[in-house]
């Protein structure tokens, strides 16, 4: 595992409530699957932004690029 995707599972982890007891895979679906609402999303880009040293351009965000670790990993990658 990539150390991105390490730190994004743990920020999810530490951050989001409904994914507590939950096994993270690549492919979990969080936003389509219930576990991360809008809300969570706009608390994550500020996360993401502090934790990991970057700017995330809210102008080309979908909400599908945060419907698994995967595609967060290449939204942060895009970057």
């Amino acid at each position: 595992m990539t150390e991105l995707k390490q730190t994004i599972k743990k920020i999810l982890k530490e951050n989001v409530e409904e994914l507590e007891g939950v096994e993270l895979t690549d492919d979990l679906p969080l936003v389509s699957g219930g576990f991360m609402d809008s809300f969570d999303i706009v608390n994550l880009i500020e996360i993401f932004e502090q934790d990991l040293g970057i700017e995330i351009d809210l102008q080309n965000i979908e909400i599908e690029q945060f419907d698994n670790i995967a595609s967060i990993c290449s939204m942060i990658e895009g970057q």
